[in-house]
């Protein structure tokens, strides 16, 4: 018998997810009522705050000693620090009482995946300079970088 078995004999194979989210799970129901809250307390300081500041951060905490924030990047926790009364006075609002502090923390990969940035296309002058360069050189790695380099020509 594991931590996770509801019952010693119930061998019906795997759970679904919403039987591991009822209420008489408690571990499981208290992260989803705890996640479920602090998106509701996010989306409530999102919208006192400028649109500039959308979705950089998430709220991790929100009580009477501190309003809690991860964000993904230094610029955005300086970007935070400097509406540190404007974040305090929404908190205050929801909370009914202005948290204490205002504690950031960082996580670069905090953010979802961000697609590359499309590849910058070379003028006709510098992808032929590219090509020259690479017909002086022997056959090597380096060569076959400038050729690759050269045939982001912009189209004509």
């Amino acid at each position: 018998m594991t931590a996770f078995d509801d019952h010693p004999r119930d061998r019906q194979g795997p759970k679904r997810l919403q039987w591991w989210l009822r209420a008489d799970h408690d571990v499981l129901a208290r992260i989803a009522h705890s996640a479920r809250n602090n998106a509701r307390l996010q989306r409530q300081l999102q919208a006192v705050l400028p649109p500039e500041l959308t979705g950089r951060w998430r709220v991790t905490r929100l009580d009477v000693q501190a309003l809690c924030l991860i964000t993904e990047s230094p610029l955005w926790a300086t970007q935070l620090r400097y509406r540190r009364a404007l974040l305090l006075q929404g908190a205050a609002t929801i909370l009914g009482q202005r948290p204490r502090q205002l504690q950031l923390r960082i996580e670069p990969n905090m953010s979802v995946h961000r697609p590359m940035p499309p590849a910058r296309l070379l003028s006709a002058n510098a992808a032929e300079t590219l090509r020259r360069s690479a017909a002086c050189m022997a056959p090597g790695p380096l060569r076959a970088a400038l050729l690759r380099l050269a045939s982001r020509q912009r189209p004509k």
